[in-house]
């Protein structure tokens, strides 16, 4: 997929470019930082990452693995709680970028991807992994990877997203179906939310908790962020034309000068255990 302009920050141009993970290496790692920064902010992504911090229970002296790491934040809040703390991450920009955001010794980084991980059988007592699987093509081989490195009685915390929940308004209905559909089909694995409970199981491990948050737009969404680009995405592959992507656009701007934009999705959050050896 190529690669389009969605406007950031005051203003700002962010290139984004694939949705899917087989792309991270060449994709624009000061764009995705921006793009990982704004969604930090989220109150259910807040809301998530405490829940998986609570059901992951990490103790000094542990070793903690993030897959899909990013921008390095959730790793030194392992560091900080005196674990071994790793994060995994393919892109090597945001490797270096996580590296000059966090002190000094707070935590490594490493390259790897979720379905070859760089660990030994049996090495990691608390892994995570989030908003990563949607971007995976196989994310059942992912998850038995992650179960792989795992020791007996290790805990481990899934959280993604299910595109398919988005809820839009105001749209024309054809319009946003045709988007909704462009995009899903553009995208590696978009109902990655309802999946996690099952790979998890299936892959060996009891399951430990499940939960939700809704995700709300804030109205400067409707100018900056995913609701921004999808309408670009859905012109530039033809599933709707330059004329319906320009009223989309105004009509979503125009509601939220008003206050009256709405843009939603659920994510998803399922923790579990690897069995001790019987």
């Amino acid at each position: 997929m190529s690669e389009i302009e969605a406007p950031g920050e005051l203003g700002a141009k962010v290139q984004i470019g694939s949705f899917k993970v087989a792309d991270a290496a060449r994709a624009d790692a000061a764009g995705r930082a921006f793009v990982l920064d704004q969604m930090a902010q989220r109150p259910a992504v807040l809301t998530l990452k405490a829940w998986a911090l609570e059901q992951l229970a990490p103790v000094a002296g542990e070793t903690a693995v993030d897959v899909g790491s990013g921008t390095g934040e959730d790793v030194v809040v392992f560091a900080d709680l005196g674990l071994r703390a790793i994060g995994v991450e393919p892109s090597a920009g945001l490797r270096e970028e996580a590296v000059r955001r966090g002190p000094a010794g707070k935590g490594e980084f490493v390259d790897g991807l979720a379905d070859k991980l760089p660990f030994d059988d049996e090495s990691v007592d608390v892994l995570r992994c989030e908003r990563v699987l949607q971007h995976v093509d196989d994310p059942t081989r992912s998850v038995r990877e992650m179960a792989r490195v795992l020791r007996p009685g290790g805990r481990i915390v899934l959280i993604d997203t299910d595109w398919q929940t988005a809820i839009i308004h105001p749209a024309d209905p054809d319009v946003l179906q045709r988007m909704v559909g462009s995009f899903l089909s553009q995208s590696a694995n978009p109902y990655s939310g309802r999946q996690l409970r099952g790979q998890l199981a299936e892959a060996g491990l009891e399951i430990t908790g499940e939960t939700a948050a809704t995700w709300l737009e804030p109205q400067a969404g409707a100018r900056q962020g995913f609701v921004s680009m999808m309408h670009l995405r859905a012109a530039q592959s033809g599933a709707i034309t330059e004329a319906e992507a320009m009223a989309f656009a105004n009509g979503i701007t125009s509601a939220a000068d008003r206050g009256a934009f709405h843009m939603s999705l659920t994510m998803y959050a399922v923790s579990a255990v690897k069995p001790p050896v019987a």
